[in-house]
């Protein structure tokens, strides 16, 4: 049964429209001593080394469609290696994940090049924020390292209420999921999120094969390839 991802993603570009808005806002509030809104620009702590696990099928869908719009060969074929490496290194220190600091396959010189299409994290860290759900004990985050280098003692009168997000984009994923009779767990990094769509779509030719892992690390699914694979 084939569905229209369009409906899906222009919802969601709300929904981000929206974080993106509190983020400024934000920025706007934390200024430097220079008076300067709070910026990520010569940073020599790149966030983006960070290894985030995704957890969304439409996230997918709306990064492809970034992915889609780079037609740059050599770009591609980087981001091809690039992402290969990052998967390998995962599956070489699968409990290591939040120590590990692997650039992501997708920042060029200090740049995301897919940074309209990017995941829901890569918008609000960095700043104050906070996460509220049934069941669990709230949680805070004060700020990346160089946002505490600035401002780290104080209060934070500002924050991002990410609960509001998240809230939507998991009704949207329900309601996305419904429609594809899809209810696998879905959880992958910024890396085989790539892959599936090097698998799946005309990014390169010839499709460069998935990463796979040395035999004596493989348990079934860790060799097979990161779309077809379940996390449990």
């Amino acid at each position: 049964m084939s569905i229209d991802i369009a409906p899906f993603i222009g919802k969601l570009s709300e929904i981000f429209r929206a974080s993106d808005a509190l983020y400024v806002n934000s920025q706007n509030h934390y200024v430097t001593a220079g008076g300067e809104p709070f910026s990520c620009a010569g940073c020599p702590e790149n966030c983006c080394t960070t290894v985030f696990y995704h957890y969304t099928l439409i996230e997918y869908f709306f990064l492809a469609e970034g992915l889609s719009q780079i037609t740059d060969p050599v770009m591609a074929e980087a981001i091809a290696q690039r992402s290969q490496e990052y998967y390998l290194e995962i599956v070489r220190n699968p409990f290591k994940t939040d120590s590990l600091r692997i650039m992501c396959p997708l920042n060029f010189d200090g740049k995301c090049v897919v940074y309209e299409n990017r995941p829901l994290i890569c918008r609000v860290h960095g700043v104050p924020s906070s996460l509220n759900q049934p069941g669990k004990a709230a949680q805070r985050w004060d700020g990346c390292k160089r946002f505490l280098e600035f401002h780290g003692g104080k209060d934070f009168p500002v924050a991002i209420d990410r609960t509001p997000f998240y809230t939507q984009i998991a009704a949207l994923e329900a309601q996305l999921r419904k429609e594809m009779v899809y209810f696998q767990k879905y959880k992958k990094t910024i890396a085989e999120m790539i892959i599936d769509f090097i698998r799946d779509e005309p990014f390169l030719s010839p499709t460069p094969a998935p990463p796979t892992c040395a035999a004596p690390t493989c348990h079934n699914k860790a060799c097979q390839t990161p779309g077809q694979r379940q996390d449990t």
